[in-house]
């Protein structure tokens, strides 16, 4: 492994671990537990309002952290021979990259309808019992998918640990 490989490493185990537990942690204790059914009593509005706070500020941090980490998986492959530790690194970016996939097909529809609902949304016309139930439903599918990104999220993380433990010279850098 060159010089590179071990900083590109080290890129890519802070933008996985970003992207990871900054889901996790929104997905699990910040604000997307508020927006679920069964978990609170707050109006389906509103539910959408805080899913808007959350999306308008995580697009641009996990976009770019997932970005960051195909880069930098990819930049670190490129300096080991062919061999299983590249093939682990492959993965991960894969994975990452994946996830912009994920994103632009199954969750950008979703986002956009989300946006659309709440900006045409009137303070003096609440909406009605079956438009809430479709933003419910829309919720359930971007959480769904939310989940499977968290997923590829974890195997960009894994796949990058992996790689760290398995190469010493990540360690002559301390």
């Amino acid at each position: 492994m060159s010089s590179t490989g071990p900083i590109a490493l080290g890129a890519a185990l802070t933008s996985t671990s970003y992207f990871l537990f900054g889901n996790l942690g929104a997905a699990y204790f910040g604000i997307m537990p508020l927006i679920e059914r069964g978990k609170t009593n707050l109006p389906v509005v509103d539910r959408l309002a805080l899913w808007k706070a959350f999306y308008d500020t995580a697009m641009r941090h996990m976009a770019s952290s997932s970005a960051a980490s195909s880069v930098s998986l990819a930049v670190a492959a490129s300096t080991v021979p062919a061999s299983p530790l590249r093939s682990v690194m492959a993965s991960g970016c894969a994975a990452s990259l994946i996830v912009g996939v994920v994103t632009m097909i199954w969750l950008m529809p979703v986002n956009n309808n989300l946006a659309a609902t709440l900006k045409a949304t009137s303070v003096n016309e609440p909406m009605s019992s079956m438009e809430q139930e479709r933003v419910l439903e829309k919720l359930d599918t971007w959480r769904k998918w939310h989940r499977v990104r968290m997923s590829l999220g974890a195997v960009a993380w894994v796949a990058t640990v992996t790689a760290i433990m398995a190469t010493d010279k990540v360690f002559a850098l301390w």
